[in-house]
């Protein structure tokens, strides 16, 4: 039944969607080679620097929140634990959405640990291409629902930028970028430092980022080399039960009072591109990601400290991942654009985790080898396809079990047609994906889970249809996807588990409209219906999935120095986090309104920005809480974090 009205209302309404970039736009992350965004097989939003300016958002959360087929859930509103989830998969999106920094993965194929997508400079991004649909050939492992990928922006010029933002909570930032240019050589250096109390008690955070970026240009052959390091402190406050939500929704209980998680990470990344003539060439990269980290998380009400020391209390966490990967490409001549890679990547993981409860450690090597072109049938016409061989060797030692050997591998296969018609463009998809359980998914012995699950396999589908003429866009896509083994985390049997097949099916409108010079539109609506389609949970919808989600915004230019952006975002109910039996209510939908006035005069950049203009009390996520204090007698209840209430953001730029 929810499919057939899923179906009648996408036939009733199907008007457009948005994107955030101009015509000609060249995109890297849907097809093998560098492409023009309206060539693209797979819906792709573009978000470019202008309208990041505009927005004056201060994390990448909060300007990717409500875009089409996305959904950000952020525990404590600033960004820091922030999931960016593609196509709705709730408490495993870390798993199944892909991130990307030019090209190179931010998530953690060894654990659940989510990317840190909070100490992103928003200042130092070029664009976002955000990848609707998986994209289990190109980039294997992980892009199950979709793939973000941030583009920093490459400087040329000889340049300084300082800014400071100022906020809420007592917080604030300041940043600086500078780049330099020595014969063929660019440098540039980026650094900010940042604080603030946060929204609830117990929340306090600092975050510290230093890169830095080399790069030699040649007629023929491009080389770099980059280095950042980053430092993240937070406390963490917890969640809430609905009384203490009513008593005090900003409040953080006594047993949290130890609770913090500190990370340091250090990237090393270095490449080189190679155009060996007009028609091949080929680029190898290598990076390496260091993890320390350390932290306390009370599970409920049992506060570790009360009985054993600060130390012996804190968990560990250290991660070494390595990815040397290269492509090569071949454009055939006169083929009107055509193109076929060969692809390969190598990634190597040691990855060891001390906690209370044991220690979880394991060595992962995941090789894979590609192949994937477009070939042009016509001048309106282009077909792309291709395969990925993908193998796992994952060893794995725990504290009750000792060492278990988890191997396996697995074949994906894509393919695609785009046909343009004048100011048409018609597009049909189908793309395998994948992913491996993680150490935690593999090894939950203490909660009496045998070691060992199945890897997750689906294929997913888009069928759509896209419309541009000047600088207005309409665009519509229909798609499903559907898993095999999806994995999952049960919280009322605190069990890790493959579930029986699940199902997604969804429709996507965007529409960007420019009105006059002066005034334009952007709206984002998507339509979710995920579900488990058999076992004992068949029928059921899939947690933290929000059926429903609308962006609209629109930006005035009072004139050239003066702007005005105001966004709408409203996001449905959603089952609560573990909930698979459906037993508990759903989080409650919100609607929440913010605005920000820009100004730049001579070289300053000014802003304002209100979060949450109408004050509006919700919770963005929430979870399912098994209470045992009347064991034998367990009970489940809601629990949640609530979102910031109203909050304030001033911002200024300076460029030397």
């Amino acid at each position: 039944m929810k499919n057939q009205k899923l179906l009648l209302f996408s036939i009733l309404i199907a008007a457009p969607v948005i994107s955030s970039a101009e015509l000609g736009l060249i995109v890297v992350t849907p097809l093998i080679v560098e492409e023009e965004r309206e060539l693209s097989p797979t819906p792709i939003t573009v978000i470019d620097q202008n309208t990041i300016a505009k927005s004056g958002a201060k994390n990448l959360a909060e300007l990717l929140r409500g875009q089409a087929g996305l959904h950000v859930s952020d525990l404590f509103g600033d960004g820091n634990q922030a999931v960016i989830d593609l196509r709705g998969f709730g408490p495993t999106a870390v798993s199944n959405t892909l991130i990307l920094i030019n090209g190179r993965r931010l998530n953690n194929s060894s654990d659940i640990a989510a990317p840190d997508i909070s100490t992103i400079n928003l200042a130092d991004v070029e664009q976002i291409e955000i990848l609707q649909g998986s994209g289990g050939v190109l980039y294997g492992n992980q892009a199950v629902g979709g793939v973000v990928n941030i583009i920093l922006k490459k400087y040329t010029d000889n340049k300084v930028d300082v800014g400071v933002e100022l906020g809420s909570y007592d917080s604030s930032r300041v940043w600086t970028s500078i780049s330099q240019t020595v014969g063929k050589v660019q440098l540039s250096l980026l650094a900010f430092d940042s604080s603030s109390d946060n929204y609830r008690d117990h929340n306090k955070s600092e975050k510290r980022n230093v890169s830095f970026r080399a790069s030699h240009q040649h007629e023929i052959i491009n080389s770099y080399i980059e280095l950042q390091t980053t430092d993240n402190f937070l406390q963490t406050p917890g969640a809430l039960l609905q009384s203490e939500v009513d008593d005090n929704r900003k409040q953080s209980l006594s047993f949290y009072s130890d609770d913090f998680f500190d990370a340091e990470t250090d990237v090393l990344q270095l490449g080189v591109n190679k155009e060996i003539d007009a028609t091949r060439s080929f680029n190898l990269d290598y990076s390496k990601r260091l993890n320390e980290v350390s932290f306390i998380q009370t599970f409920r009400p049992f506060q570790c400290t009360l009985f054993q020391t600060l130390e012996q209390c804190t968990s560990t966490q250290d991660r070494d991942t390595q990815i040397f990967s290269g492509k090569y490409v071949f454009k055939p001549a006169n083929s009107r654009g055509s193109s076929v890679g060969i692809g390969f990547s190598l990634e190597d993981t040691d990855y060891v985790l001390d906690s209370t409860i044991g220690r979880q450690a394991m060595n992962q090597t995941i090789s894979d080898v590609y192949v994937a072109g477009n070939w042009y049938t016509s001048k309106q016409g282009v077909v792309a396809g291709g395969f990925r061989y993908s193998s796992q060797d994952a060893d794995i030692d725990d504290s009750f079990t000792g060492i278990n050997d988890f191997d396996d591998s697995v074949t994906v296969f894509s393919l695609s047609y785009t046909h343009r018609i004048d100011d048409w463009k018609l597009y049909a998809r189908a793309d395998q994906n994948y992913r491996y359980p993680t150490v935690e998914e593999h090894t939950n012995v203490p909660f009496g889970d045998l070691p060992g699950l199945r890897t997750q396999e689906g294929v997913s589908f888009e069928l759509g249809a896209e419309f541009f003429a000047n600088a207005n866009r309409y665009r519509v896509t229909l798609y499903s996807i559907d898993l095999e083994n999806e994995i999952a985390f049960d919280s009322s049997g605190f069990a890790n588990l493959n579930l029986d097949p699940t199902s997604r099916e969804g429709l996507i409108l965007e529409a960007l409209k420019q009105w006059t010079t002066r005034f334009s539109t952007n709206l984002a609506f998507t339509l979710l219906n995920a579900e488990i389609t058999s076992g004992p949970f068949a029928g059921n919808d899939l947690p933290l999935v929000p059926e429903q989600t609308l962006r609209l915004s629109g930006l005035y230019q009072f004139n050239h120095s003066l702007d005005l952006n105001l966004e709408i975002i409203a996001v449905g109910e959603q089952v609560f986090g573990g909930d698979f039996e459906n037993d508990l209510g759903k989080l409650d939908a919100h609607q929440v309104v913010n605005v920000n006035l820009g100004y730049e005069v001579n070289n300053w950049t000014l802003g304002a920005r209100i979060n949450n203009l109408f004050d509006q009390q919700y919770s963005e996520s929430g979870s399912q809480f098994t209470d045992f204090s009347g064991f034998p007698t367990v009970v489940n209840l809601e629990s949640f974090f609530p979102s910031p209430e109203r909050n304030f953001w001033v911002s200024a730029m300076y460029r030397f």
